[in-house]
């Protein structure tokens, strides 16, 4: 095709697009597109493809009529939404796409008090929904990322919180949801199938068809819609600066061994009286303790000092739900753990302890504080500018110190700033049925070698999990590492045909955010 043809194409479809959308929410200005060509991942950042068009719809039937123009005209289309995303997901591998940011759909449709549940659009962020949620007496747990990040694209892609000692995967809040797939057809599933019946429960007739979205990394389709589960909130109406909610309690608990650290995990969710357990890495500390990159650079060389205190560190949040007296009996509970396990409570005298006098004047509830309202999280970022979550094995608890020590021998020849060689992220899920094992690693995004080590690194470290028995990396994380990682597996070559299949049904001109899921 000559490339007056391809400019006659893109004149046409910019047409029609502007017909849908309006000509205030439309461009193909370079200045524009080159914004969107990245996310905060290092797949983004050392392989960025400009977009040809960037779109803004408004509702669900804009989004069905882009579907269609993409369709007629055979051109990719990718998804943004509120842009926080480690993974490389979001942005355009095809030059000439069509990217959809999904900033217009951004309301709060509904909070039903009385069935405990929220229905939203796609650009409402979690810590939106919180301010008003919370004035009704509910909330919904805030993920492990800033609370700045789409509820329904961390759902579907992931679903993690801090909460899913007790809660589980987010992904299990979803009741109902409206999707547009990538032929353009509206799909609805769970009660809102039947129309007026209401937005009420999971199962509506037939096969439940919100699991292809999950884990799809936007290849089948856009939620344009969905209906979230609630709990019950202890605290107030809002939050207080410095101030833990009420009815709630913060332990910071102290181990020697990471194998007396699980032990306690393990109790905890056994227990059923947790609402956040999990191992708290040592940088996590460091940068909760901290105000300023300057501070955190020198705790982070002394770390050796702090070692003893930091190095396997159990979080623990309870609250009193139903009353003030299962807030107590929660805490005989942690503290009886705690003593069994021969764990040590950071109390406010012994933070003074700790370091030789390094650590700012900060106590254990203060960094409880930091960390309950997800302050901590965005400050991943201070020591080199770029984060990547390394390792996701789901394990069973009692082999997640053998994943620590693989992990620790892998990253010795790695030319990149691991977050801690001793202590990563473990979290118990579903009353520490399983764990969640994540390693961070820092990253400068304006060197292209650090950039090449972190995939690198990605790609290696998901296939020595796999194989290692009980040990898989369970999230759709690096792109197509997900398929390459299982394609000697003969049961799971069997599960790439059949989900290529679904692919084909719901995407025949693999126009959906290709390349995330399956390679073409």
């Amino acid at each position: 095709m000559s490339e007056q043809k391809l400019s006659d194409k893109h004149i046409e479809v910019y047409t029609k697009l502007e017909k849908i959308v309006g000509k205030e929410y439309i461009s193909d200005d370079p200045s524009v597109l080159v914004v969107h060509s990245r996310d905060q991942s290092p797949f983004a950042n050392l392989n960025r493809v400009t977009p040809g068009f960037v779109v803004l719809p408004e509702n669900t039937e804009h989004i069905q009529h882009i579907m269609k123009i993409s369709n007629e005209y055979k051109i990719p289309v990718v998804i943004q939404n509120t842009g926080v995303n480690v993974g490389g997901c979001c942005v355009p591998s095809e030059t000439g796409s069509i990217l959809m940011h999904l900033r217009r759909l951004n309301q709060v449709i509904e909070i039903d008090e009385l069935n405990m549940s929220a229905t939203i659009q796609p650009y409402v962020s979690y810590a939106e929904l919180q301010a008003e949620t919370m004035k009704k007496g509910l909330w919904l747990p805030a993920p492990a990322a800033p609370s700045t990040v789409g509820i329904i694209s961390n759902m579907l892609y992931c679903g993690m919180s801090w909460c899913m000692v007790k809660y589980g995967y987010e992904r299990r809040s979803i009741i109902s949801m409206t999707w547009v797939t990538p032929q353009g057809e509206i799909i609805k599933t769970g009660s809102r199938t039947i129309k007026d019946l209401g937005n009420f429960w999971w199962n509506g007739p037939g096969p439940d068809l919100k699991g292809l979205l999950i884990g799809a990394v936007g290849e089948l389709g856009i939620c344009t819609e969905m209906t979230v589960k609630l709990h019950p909130w202890v605290g107030g109406p809002r939050l207080k600066q410095d101030e833990l909610p009420e009815n709630t309690k913060i332990f910071v608990i102290s181990y020697s061994s990471g194998k007396r650290m699980v032990k306690a995990l393990q109790e905890l969710g056994r227990a059923d009286i947790a609402v956040i357990a999990t191992n708290m890495p040592m940088a996590w500390s460091i940068l909760g303790m901290t105000d300023s990159l300057e501070k955190s650079k020198e705790l982070w060389e002394n770390r050796k000092n702090l070692k003893p205190f930091l190095k396997y560190v159990v979080f623990v949040c309870i609250q009193g739900i139903t009353s003030p007296k299962q807030l107590e009996f929660g805490e005989k509970v942690v503290r009886q753990i705690a003593k069994e396990t021969r764990g040590m409570i950071l109390e406010p005298e012994r933070m003074d302890q700790i370091g030789g006098g390094l650590l700012p004047e900060r106590t254990a509830e203060s960094l409880g504080i930091e960390f309950f309202r997800a302050k901590v999280s965005p400050r991943i970022l201070r020591f080199k500018g770029g984060f990547m979550p390394a390792f996701f094995p789901q394990e069973p608890m009692e082999e997640a110190m053998k994943s620590e020590k693989l992990m620790e021998n892998m990253l010795k020849d790695v030319p990149i700033y691991p977050q801690d060689l001793f202590s990563s992220c473990i979290v118990p899920v579903d009353m520490g049925h399983f764990g969640l094992h994540e390693l961070d690693v820092f990253y400068d995004q304006n060197s292209p070698e650090e950039l090449k080590a972190c995939l690198e690194f990605a790609g290696k470290i998901q296939k020595t999990a796999q194989s290692q028995n009980k040990t898989w990396p369970p999230h759709n994380e690096f792109k197509a590492y997900h398929w390459d990682v299982v394609k000697e597996i003969p049961e799971f070559a069997i599960q790439k045909t059949i989900t290529e299949k679904i692919k084909q049904l719901f995407d025949p001109n693999r126009i959906m955010n290709p390349g995330k899921w399956l390679k073409k």
